[in-house]
């Protein structure tokens, strides 16, 4: 594979096809993906929804609807989801379809079944429109010494409000405090960083409300202060972005044509990938 780093030392960029490569590449795409938290394929091609499930089960199992006849707006195939106000035969929009922005957030954060990669692949009207993901372990990494001893057992519960992060009908308030997620966590990559997708948090296990706002703010200060955490993608139809769900969070700014704007997304998880093929090193 012919691969690079964008300019913040991070970012992977692979210049193959994702079409070209064989299973065993795809693999180790994923494994690399895992280390560096996301992996854009700038050039474009153009993928039928189908060839998209069938690269990403490559990887890892797929979500795909339970209630059929509930998300059959969002779904464009089974796993693949349509992100975008454009309608469909019925009328109906898909799955954040708004035009303001979708604010910084993980997938599914309070569900500790949830898949941790989400593939996001630009299928129509994608120019203009910016995508912006921030690396967690980086963060860390940056954080004072002091600080990350001061946070090192703390424990995350997460939910939904609507208008937090977002303004979607897909998804009711809740507050999951019997899922709690460690704040610093180590993932089977072996990469220490913050799961801490802010807009998505509401509390810390054992701290009143003010600790907690106490120390979120500064968290956020932390995650927001240096550029260098950051990547910013300006999308260009048929490029493909896999992003870690654990170890990185993203944000899509605002933009007033997404009722011709449609990303294909898919969530999938790691389970081929540690066990299917040993580990190497190519970067």
């Amino acid at each position: 594979m012919e691969i690079s780093f964008d300019d913040n030392g991070w970012t992977l960029q692979v210049h193959n096809p994702i079409t070209s490569l064989t299973d065993e590449e795809i693999i180790e795409v994923a494994r690399l993906l895992s280390k560096q938290t996301v992996v854009v394929f700038p050039e474009p091609e153009f993928i039928e929804p189908a060839e998209q499930l069938r690269i990403a089960e490559v990887i890892g199992a797929v979500m795909k609807a339970k209630d059929k006849k509930r998300t059959r707006s969002i779904y464009l195939h089974e796993g693949v989801i349509r992100v975008t106000g454009k309608k469909d035969d019925r009328g109906e929009p898909g799955l954040f379809g708004h035009a303001s922005a979708l604010e910084w957030h993980a997938n599914m954060a309070s569900n500790k079944a949830r898949q941790p990669i989400v593939w996001m692949y630009g299928a129509e009207h994608m120019e203009g429109s910016r995508t912006s993901f921030i690396n967690m372990a980086k963060v860390y990494e940056g954080m004072p010494e002091t600080l990350q001893k001061s946070i090192s057992n703390l424990k995350c519960y997460f939910g939904y409000e609507k208008g937090r992060y977002s303004t979607t009908p897909w998804f009711h308030d809740h507050v999951n405090k019997d899922n709690l997620f460690d704040l610093v966590m180590t993932t089977e990559a072996g990469i220490t960083g913050l799961y801490y997708p802010f807009y998505q948090v509401f509390g810390m296990d054992g701290l009143n409300e003010d600790e907690f706002q106490e120390i979120h703010a500064e968290l956020v200060h932390q995650i927001l202060k240096d550029e260098s955490y950051a990547y910013h993608h300006d999308w260009v139809d048929g490029q493909i972005i896999l992003s870690d769900q654990w170890m990185s969070i993203h944000k899509r700014w605002e933009f007033d044509k997404m009722e011709e704007r449609v990303l294909h997304r898919i969530a999938l998880d790691y389970s081929n990938v540690y066990k299917s093929y040993p580990s190497k090193t190519i970067i």
